[in-house]
Parts: C-alpha cells; structure tokens; sequence
C-alpha cells in the first residue's frame, strides 16, 4: 500500500482503519481479561471472590455473544453451544443480580438520597407528582435485593 506511493495518513486512515480499530479493542479487552483473572487469583475474600467470578462470566459470555456469528463462522464455537448460548447469558445474569449491590459499592458511589439521580430511586412514583423538585418523592435508592420484579411503565 505505502510502497505504491500513498501517503500513510490514506493507508491509515481510509484502508486499514477498521483492522487497527478491532485489534486495539481485542488488545484491550484480553488486557483487561488478564488483569482481572490476575487479581481473581490473587483475592482471598470468598465474597470478593464470587462477585469477580460472577462479574467476569458475565462480562465474557456478552462479549462472544456480540459477535457469536464470527465464533460460528470460524469454528470456535458449535453449532449445540451456540443454540444454548442466550440460555447461558440469561443464567449468567440470574446469577449476578444478588451481587448487584455488592458490585455497586465497590464503586463508592454516595449513598445520600439526594445525590443519587431519580432513576436509581422510584422513579414511577417521582414522575407522578406535579413538584419536579421534590426528590424525596422518589424514595430510597432502589435496592435490587429487595424487589428484583420490574417497574411498572409510565
């Protein structure tokens, strides 16, 4: 390409630009993977343990399931698993909804009603009443252990 005389910026920018845009998310991701299996390994807190476990599952069943077809196509994944494959992500996020708290508040996100935005609360119930400014209307912050049944629609 550049040796037909095109300057790099074209090469770059106009042919290549998907290919380097996939591998520097693929180097990324696997980055991150190790990272994250590193300090699984390393935890020894049980419940610390189950929540990367968790995590990681859950993060890495929705990666292969975004492009399940490229999987597919290149014989890295059957066709039996691939049927199961909705199945497995659906489990996995059974699964994780009794860590979401826990996940959350690794974080350190406030815990103060007022700075926590209406939609993390009851936002039905906010959304009901005339006063845009009466936040205390939307209660607590929503505590997924509690209820775990969707919301009802406005």
């Amino acid at each position: 390409m550049m040796e037909q005389g095109k300057p790099f910026f074209d090469v770059w920018m106009y042919e290549v630009s998907d290919e380097i845009q996939s591998l520097s998310i693929a180097y990324g991701q696997r980055y991150m993977l190790q990272g994250a299996l590193q300090y699984l390994a390393d935890c020894t807190d049980a419940k610390s343990k189950a929540m990367l476990q968790a995590t990681i599952r859950l993060h890495l069943i929705d990666l292969v399931r975004r492009d399940l077809s490229w999987y597919i196509i290149n014989g890295s994944i059957g066709e039996d698993a691939a049927a199961n494959f909705d199945a497995e992500y659906e489990q996995a996020v059974k699964d994780y909804v009794p860590l979401m708290n826990t996940a959350v508040g690794c974080l350190n996100i406030p815990t103060d009603p007022k700075r926590i935005g209406t939609i993390a609360r009851d936002y039905v119930a906010y959304a009901s009443q005339p006063d845009a400014e009466n936040f205390d209307s939307a209660g607590p912050i929503f505590d997924f252990r509690q209820t775990g049944t969707p919301r009802p629609r406005l």
